[in-house]
């Protein structure tokens, strides 16, 4: 009985492999290093200038990037109250708005920032995505229509058309958008992973072809990995599914989505079920808490094995999570011989 496939969900973000943390752990030191040496530096001015701006500013982009958002917003007000008339400052503010979920508040700071200069790519392109983030489309397309007049090369422009086409429907036009945008810009990782899903809706194999793209400009990434290994199961190439899930598993064996995925196929097309079984133990060890389905399909593969005894706890349980789960209680019903 086939239960709870895993869709994918593109926004979720998963913890790398602990080769790359370990290097990434140096780089930052590294980067802290230089970004103090920087902030003593800038403060070594500030006191001598205290009524520049543009000072305050670089030191809110230093604290910025070093995630001290209050002190950022702080240095931000500063320079805006010495000079209002400078785009850049509104888009940083902007920016720090949009971080703390102020998306009114990070419109009106780019507005501003467009009343002083209507020409300003950033500023353009800010709208464009804010716009095109709260499905504002007929506004989105308007910015992204002006940073194009100034710029037609611009890849970032066009793949915000591709989403705001994608969330229309209008497939064909977001087809086309996000082609564009990998023209312009070959290493336009987002855009190939959109054209990879969109094609996957088709269940055409450019999908594969666009995937394999987006892992050659981010090798390590999760997302792009779990939509081809998606994308082959469910066009019923199982084993080639397995192969890519695997390859994720490689990079963050703590994923439960492919867990899951693997003992669904070993379960439903394998028939392998104490690896089935396997799988779904990983799943629900890394899984969300109370994830009854893992629990279930387990107490299924086990079932199918011969091992009634932990069916029954398994269905048991599944019961427990979900009183109403009707699988479970059937499945109850079954290893009990009622």
């Amino acid at each position: 009985m086939k239960q709870f496939l895993i869709i994918i969900s593109i926004l979720s973000v998963m913890a790398i492999g602990c080769s790359e943390n370990n290097t990434t752990k140096l780089e930052s030191t590294s980067s802290v290093v230089e970004k103090n040496t920087s902030l003593d530096s800038i403060n070594s001015l500030i006191k001598e200038d205290p009524n520049n701006p543009d000072l305050y500013f670089e030191r809110a982009k230093i604290y910025y990037s070093n995630r001290d958002l209050v002190s950022s917003m702080s240095d931000v007000g500063r320079s805006l109250k010495l000079d209002s008339s400078n785009a850049d400052y509104y888009i940083l503010l902007a920016d720090l708005k949009l971080i703390s979920k102020e998306s009114r508040a990070s419109r009106n700071a780019l507005l501003k920032a467009y009343a002083i200069n209507p020409n300003n790519i950033d500023v353009l392109l800010k709208l464009g995505e804010l716009y095109m983030i709260v499905q504002d489309s007929k506004a989105s397309f308007n910015y992204l229509n002006q940073a194009l007049k100034i710029d037609v090369y611009n890849a970032t422009a066009y793949r915000l058309k591709g989403f705001n086409y994608k969330y229309l429907g209008d497939t064909v036009n977001a087809i086309s958008s996000f082609q564009t945008a990998v023209e312009q810009d070959p290493e336009d990782y987002d855009s190939y992973l959109q054209l990879g899903l969109l094609f996957a809706e088709g269940e055409h194999d450019l999908a594969i072809d666009y995937f394999n793209n987006a892992l050659k400009v981010k090798p390590n990434s999760l997302e792009a990995f779990y939509a081809k290994g998606l994308y082959y199961q469910t066009t019923d190439r199982p084993r080639e599914a397995i192969r890519v899930y695997n390859e994720l598993l490689s990079k963050n064996n703590e994923y439960f989505d492919a867990w899951y995925n693997i003992g669904y196929i070993h379960l439903e097309i394998l028939d392998k079920y104490d690896s089935a079984a396997y799988c779904f133990n990983q799943a629900i060890a890394f899984g969300p808490e109370k994830y009854f389905p893992a629990v279930y399909n387990r107490g299924l593969s086990r079932e199918k094995s011969g091992d009634f005894k932990k069916a029954e706890d398994d269905y048991r349980e599944a019961l427990r999570l979900n009183p109403q789960y009707d699988l479970a209680a059937r499945g109850l019903s079954r290893v009990l011989g009622e």
